[in-house]
């Protein structure tokens, strides 16, 4: 990826920002396929993008001071996500891709799909205490088991017949 050319697609969504005729959604939905060519999916950058929000509560429509308004701080948040994307691209490169990266939404889905919405929030819950990784293994392990003998098979049995993953396996 070219380094010049990425930084000058990111500054054209950042002038983007000063056209007349903005339309915040257009531009938020533009910029995250950018950002997620340039990163991968599921970056910081690509996050604080989506969090952007345009209020149109009538307490921005009777500010008489006329010095912020809920649509300039949309565009003032863009503009910073993008400026610091400049940055890193321009001092630390393009982030290496290896190809063989899976998308963890795919993990997240299988595990979705296969337990009861309970037993999903406990296995994070699990996930999100600071253990060793052998205990949390064990925690997990002992876990996946009380919820049938057959969970942890439709898990793996969902995750290996997604299309990418069952794809990359077959290389």
């Amino acid at each position: 990826m070219d380094i010049n050319k990425t930084v000058q697609v990111l500054q054209d969504q950042i002038e983007k920002l000063n056209i007349k005729d903005f339309d915040l959604n257009a531009w938020k939905n533009f910029t995250i396929l950018l950002l997620e060519r340039i990163f991968g999916p599921g970056n910081k950058k690509i996050e604080s993008i989506q969090k952007i929000k345009y209020d149109q509560g009538s307490w921005v429509l009777r500010d008489e001071t006329g010095y912020t308004n809920s649509m300039e701080a949309c565009k003032k948040l863009g503009r910073e996500v993008l400026e610091e994307a400049i940055i890193e691209l321009e001092t630390f490169g393009t982030p290496e891709k290896t190809g063989d990266d899976i998308d963890i939404q795919i993990i997240t889905t299988a595990l979705e799909d296969e337990l009861t919405g309970t037993q999903f929030r406990e296995i994070r819950k699990a996930l999100a205490e600071k253990r060793q990784i052998e205990d949390s293994k064990k925690i997990l392990v002992t876990k996946i088991k009380s919820y049938g003998a057959d969970t942890a098979y439709a898990i793996v049995a969902n995750i290996l017949t997604n299309p990418q993953v069952a794809e990359k396996l077959k290389q």
